[in-house]
């Protein structure tokens, strides 16, 4: 009986993990996954996010913190007119250049990407634009404006990691081209784009799963990217002006606390700057358990106290998939599901010990009393042979 009712429990339970399992695959499908989150704290901008997207449960990856200054945070010798604004320009330029995703959701519906109305920051993740979900076979428009006047703009999509570049000419010979680009499984068609002022990009995704296009290159700038960027100015396009709005040196000042949001697991871990990426910070772990992450930034930057939270999801970044998504063709059992077998293995032996010990020493005490119950029972058989052998000789 206890058997069957083990057996039980043990195929209830694997029925509630496949449904989890399949639950949480068909929301990561479905949902638009932004890679990303950007956001304006103080004079800084702070980009988050995983090193390495789709995140995997089982898979070495890294949180990832890019710090840069927004046009308030510049230094001094460089922003001594910015001090004469007026408390009303400084809201309406703060505003305009936070790229949070709460910031987005006003352009979300018309799919088209919110103008900047100061120099671009071509180099920041999701300074220029970030799109909303695509779903397969729709399409979203970026209106290439006055702002945007002889500079290069790279891009990237996610999932997937393609990489492109719009190229805004005086050329007339680019007025009339054609401007759209397409989102496929091989990566961009074109990766390179020549538009001009008053013309309007629009990528169609073509894809099965939803996509996210974010301004700025995956990270550092690669090779191929600068290439692409060669015919731009070099005033909005080199990396030189992007690092110098980087903030360097935070590795001792900023800390991460990182928690898995369904188990409330949390801990403390260091940031390290990358000596090829300067402003760039990250923090290796191997996420062990699907779902959503937290990330808090705490500590300090260049004296400003930061205590800021970022959390996974559908409209921010990465959520941890499931291993058994990308394992082909055998699904191996997760570290999860290996350490909860183990687990309940152990549970059972020890509740078998138990058994055997409650049952041993049932057994024990029996034998007692079966020996003493021997020994009386010679004693009166004796005492019986005593008595009749003593009568016989009376007789």
């Amino acid at each position: 009986m206890l058997a069957r009712r083990r057996l039980l429990t043990q195929i209830q339970t694997v029925t509630i993990l496949l449904i989890a399992i399949v639950g949480i695959i068909t929301v990561t499908l479905a949902s638009p996954v932004s890679a990303h989150e950007g956001r304006n704290v103080g004079d800084y901008n702070l980009v988050v996010g995983f090193v390495r997207e789709p995140a995997y449960e089982g898979q070495l990856n890294a949180i990832s913190l890019v710090v840069t200054r927004t046009a308030h945070g510049e230094p001094a010798s460089e922003s001594e007119n910015a001090s004469e604004m007026s408390a009303e320009d400084d809201d309406h330029d703060h505003d305009s250049h936070s790229h949070s995703h709460d910031d987005d959701d006003a352009d979300a519906d018309s799919g088209v990407a919110a103008a900047v109305t100061d120099t671009a920051d071509v180099m920041t993740h999701g300074a220029v634009f970030i799109s909303p979900g695509i779903g397969r076979g729709v399409s979203f428009e970026l209106e290439i404006t006055e702002e945007f006047r002889g500079i290069g703009i790279p891009y990237h999509v996610h999932p997937g990691d393609y990489q492109g570049v719009i190229i805004v000419s005086d050329d007339a010979n680019d007025q009339a081209a054609d401007k759209s680009v397409t989102i496929t499984k091989d990566g961009l068609e074109p990766r390179r784009i020549n538009v001009g002022i008053g013309d309007t990009v629009v990528w169609e995704n073509r894809e099965l799963q939803n996509t996210v296009l974010m301004s700025g290159p995956l990270s550092s700038m690669t090779s191929e990217i600068k290439s692409l960027l060669e015919v731009a100015p070099p005033s909005q396009t080199s990396q030189g002006e992007s690092v110098a709005n980087r903030v360097v040196g935070l590795s001792d000042t900023l800390r991460v606390e990182l928690t898995h949001i369904s188990t409330s697991s949390t801990r403390e871990m260091p940031l390290t700057e990358l000596a090829d990426d300067l402003g760039h910070y990250v923090s290796e772990f191997v996420p062990t358990a699907p779902g959503d992450y937290r990330m808090r930034f705490f500590g300090s930057i260049e004296g400003s106290v930061i205590d800021e939270t970022f959390d996974s999801g559908p409209d921010t970044f990465d959520t941890v998939i499931p291993s058994d998504a990308i394992q082909f063709p055998v699904v191996l059992e997760s570290n999860r599901e290996i350490q909860n077998a183990t687990r309940g293995a152990l549970d059972a032996v020890q509740e078998l010990e138990t058994d055997l010990g409650t049952t041993s020493s049932n057994a024990s005490l029996g034998m007692i009393v079966g020996v003493i119950g021997i020994i009386f029972g010679l004693f009166a058989l004796g005492t019986s042979i005593f008595a009749i052998t003593i009568a016989r000789r009376r007789n």
